[in-house]
């Protein structure tokens, strides 16, 4: 940038006229130093570090990010190339206002010697129905893996029958000290049947059989069978809204959904780990259907919280696709089963960002008799940003 194109931002923020127009925009701007200082941010941007600009102003990021978060390496790139940096989708979090997610764009100030002296950041926080909606494109993409697995599964269980009887039959004839290696094809054709099982879970012409449910019981079931089973070292918390209405559900795959996620909580902890349930009503949740562009009301949540080892960044963004697995011998198919059971009621799953180990929100619809209880007014998707808030919990 040639000095008769550098852009004096430090004039323009004091110019009480360009303040105005700066502080309408609906999303955060803010100056920093080049290293990472607060010079100046506008009225959205108070809002979204929940303080005053007379406060922030001298104080380091380091007070509102981790020290790994993105947006540090977004701000070292653009301060060594001299150049606008930006990502879509970057989560960060801070314990002064949680989980966040959005798009950042970064432009570099340049100084009198040629180097940055500063940089403008911009941050569009990405909505609670933008995320559902993002949700909704991996939906698509499920289904058509859903369709060929199902088939691929139906081919390969038919000549493992023969294989499994034809092991049987051989056995009955071979001397005992034989038996082992005609056990051995029984029980691998058993485990192999067993996880085609599983693979035709994401079948979607299998109806739903559905009940009128209360979400506690199904809940407490679940981490009964947890206690009693893999999950003896964990220390279980409930935190149960206990004025939730009922759902209709079909009760068994809520429970093989559950008992997919407790699991994973069980195995990603050590002895003493925790595993946290809570529940609420959500009134900001929504999914917007593609075909209609209406929105469903999603309220019931239930969070899943362990504090163990947590999921790698590398597959935050693949997390519910199958056969996506973070263990050595793990299938990948666990998280997305859970995936597909929650379409399948109309729902939807996320992985929310949490200081250690992970935490899965689940929100789901209500009965037909609840919602026909609940006052609620019917919106369509192009209102759904205003309707729905910013969309943090």
């Amino acid at each position: 940038m040639t000095p008769d194109k550098m852009v004096d931002f430090q004039a323009f923020s004091n110019s009480p006229q360009d303040n105005k127009l700066l502080d309408l925009l609906p999303f955060p701007v803010l100056l920093i130093t080049e290293d990472a200082s607060f010079v100046w941010l506008n009225h959205a941007a108070e809002t979204f570090f929940d303080s005053s600009r007379t406060m922030l102003v001298g104080s380091e990021l380091t007070l509102f990010f981790a020290s790994d978060s993105p947006i540090f390496s977004l701000i070292d790139r653009s301060r060594s190339s001299g150049r606008s940096v930006s990502d879509s989708s970057v989560s960060f979090y801070s314990p002064k206002f949680g989980a966040r997610r959005g798009d950042v764009n970064l432009v570099p100030i340049m100084g009198a010697k040629g180097t940055v002296s500063e940089l403008i950041i911009t941050i569009h926080e990405q909505t609670s129905f933008r995320q559902f909606e993002d949700m909704n494109q991996f939906k698509g993409a499920a289904l058509s893996m859903s369709k060929m697995t199902a088939l691929l599964s139906h081919e390969i269980k038919n000549p493992l029958a023969g294989i499994k009887g034809a092991a049987q039959l051989l056995q009955m004839e071979l001397p005992e000290q034989s038996h082992e290696l005609s056990e051995m094809i029984v029980t691998e054709a058993d485990r192999i049947t067993s996880l085609l099982n599983r693979i035709d879970t994401f079948s979607v012409d299998a109806p739903l059989s559905l009940e009128n449910l209360n979400i506690h019981e199904v809940l407490d079931h679940t981490l009964r069978v947890t206690s009693a089973s893999f999950g003896r070292h964990l220390v279980i918390e409930r935190q149960y809204d206990p004025s939730l209405p009922f759902l209709d559900a079909d009760r068994e795959l809520l429970v093989q959904c559950f008992l997919n996620l407790f699991k994973n909580a069980s195995e990603a902890t050590a002895k003493g780990g925790r595993l946290k349930i809570r529940t609420s009503y959500n009134l900001a949740r929504y999914m917007a259907q593609s075909a209609t562009k209406r929105l469903v009301h999603l309220p019931l949540q239930i969070e899943v919280e362990d504090n163990g080892s947590g999921i790698s960044d590398e597959v935050v963004s693949h997390i519910f696709e199958p056969f996506i697995s973070t263990k050595t011998q793990g299938s990948g198919l666990g998280l997305a089963m859970v995936a597909s059971i929650i379409s399948d009621h109309g729902g939807a799953i996320s992985l929310k960002q949490v200081p250690a180990g992970s935490c899965f929100v689940i929100n789901l619809p209500l009965s037909d008799m609840a919602q026909k209880h609940q006052f609620l007014p019917e919106i369509d998707a192009d209102q759904a940003q205003i309707e729905t808030g910013d969309g943090n919990d």
